[in-house]
């Protein structure tokens, strides 16, 4: 075969590969949904891998979010933000909220429109916009982490969402939620020592593109047919790990790195049992005791910050429903009425010790304001902790008219 029938053979096989690709590409459009307007329950669907984080929102993003209680479109804008879109250079007429949380503030089970940061912001309009950072299963570690990206939008004032039920922990174990992210742990060394890096790709995150030929991400970008041979590969790659504390579903792991498993502050009861229920172990207190410790270096290493470029601060109380004794049940637990108030009490006496102010809604809010099924706050519950939010602006932010 002399060089010219050989070239037009590659060429008519290289063609014919691309037509079927075509033909296959469109055939998967024809009977798959869109994957950006697709169904889905997997909150980790709306994000992707972050190398500093673990993960973020997936910037210019949308789905249907749905559980069994609840069904709604998320849309996520160009800055990674479940948010309309904006710019980072801010009006000169109002003063701008950032606002960093984790699920509670991303808006678990809520429209947009139903968040406590876009009440208090329609409540305010003339006044404030309220830009929300919220991540799912972020915690004060990333929060510090964050912190970058968040100032670069200048805000005025920044309000940090504390989950009570989960944030302590997520500052101190290396894999949380199926994923991987930065840790660190209590020690007495003055700078915060984060740990974990470089991160593992898991689960929704182990991406074949990304991992192998990320410069290519953009084209592939929205392709069905991509999307079904990644879930395929993703499934060939992965192997499913026991069960968690608290029968969390199977966990998985990227083969190549089933090396990484839980790290942390190993012995500690990653649902926080040891908050909670300080007497369920010998140890339990001690436990309690450090992730607290640890807890507050992060949130004085935040605040301190925050001071240095004169952004007021402050931390939501952001109760959960074990803070309302429906968690941990059957074990001997310190309610004080009908409140389990030991989550919040470690914290709001370390925000006091800092100097750091807060808004705490715990009182006014009851398991009445959860979903039965989900974790997270209803509508109702939404609503009490932007009323909490309004109340502390109007006693505390003047605004220069």
């Amino acid at each position: 075969m002399n060089l010219t029938n050989l070239l037009k053979n590659i060429s008519l096989f290289l063609s014919s590969v691309f037509i079927a690709l075509l033909l296959a590409e469109g055939l998967a459009r024809i009977f798959l949904d869109d994957v950006h307007n697709s169904e889905s329950d997997n909150i980790y669907r709306f994000f992707e891998f972050d190398d500093k984080l673990g993960w973020k929102n997936k910037s210019n993003y949308s789905g249907i979010f749905k559980r069994q209680e609840f069904e709604y479109k998320v849309n996520i804008n160009s800055e990674g933000m479940r948010y309309k879109e904006i710019q980072k250079e801010k009006s000169k007429d109002k003063k701008r909220i950032a606002v960093m949380g984790d699920s509670f503030t991303w808006g678990i089970g809520v429209e947009d429109s139903d968040r406590f940061t876009e009440i208090v912001e329609k409540n305010n309009t003339s006044n404030y916009e309220v830009l929300n950072f919220g991540v799912s299963g972020y915690g004060p570690l990333r929060f510090f982490l964050q912190l970058d990206k968040v100032l670069e939008f200048n805000p005025d004032i920044i309000l940090l969402t504390f989950c009570l039920g989960n944030d302590f922990a997520d500052n101190v174990f290396y894999k949380r939620y199926d994923y991987f992210g930065p840790y660190t742990v209590h020690d007495n060394k003055p700078e915060l020592q984060i740990y974990g890096y470089p991160l593992p790709r898991s689960g929704e995150f182990y991406n074949f593109i990304d991992v192998y030929m990320p410069s290519l991400k953009s084209f592939f970008e929205g392709s069905r047919l991509y999307y079904l041979s990644n879930l395929f590969l993703r499934n060939l790659n992965t192997e499913k790990l026991p069960r968690a504390e608290g029968g969390e579903s199977p966990r998985y792991l990227y083969k190549n790195q089933i090396g990484f498993t839980q790290a942390g502050h190993i012995g500690a009861s990653e649902i926080q049992k040891d908050i909670y229920v300080p007497n369920h172990s010998n140890e339990a207190k001690l436990y309690a005791q450090d992730m607290a410790a640890v807890n507050k270096k992060i949130l004085s290493k935040i605040n301190n910050r925050l001071k240095a470029k004169n952004i007021i601060f402050s931390v939501i109380v952001g109760p959960t429903k074990c803070d309302y004794g429906l968690c941990f049940k059957g074990l001997p637990q310190n309610i004080d009425g009908i409140m389990n108030k030991n989550a919040r009490n470690l914290l709001i006496n370390d925000l006091n010790d800092l100097e750091i102010d807060f808004i705490d809604p715990s009182d006014s809010m009851s398991s009445d304001d959860f979903y039965d099924i989900d974790s997270h706050w209803l509508p109702s519950g939404h609503i009490k902790i932007a009323n909490h939010i309004l109340k502390w602006l109007s006693n505390n932010i003047v605004i220069k008219k």
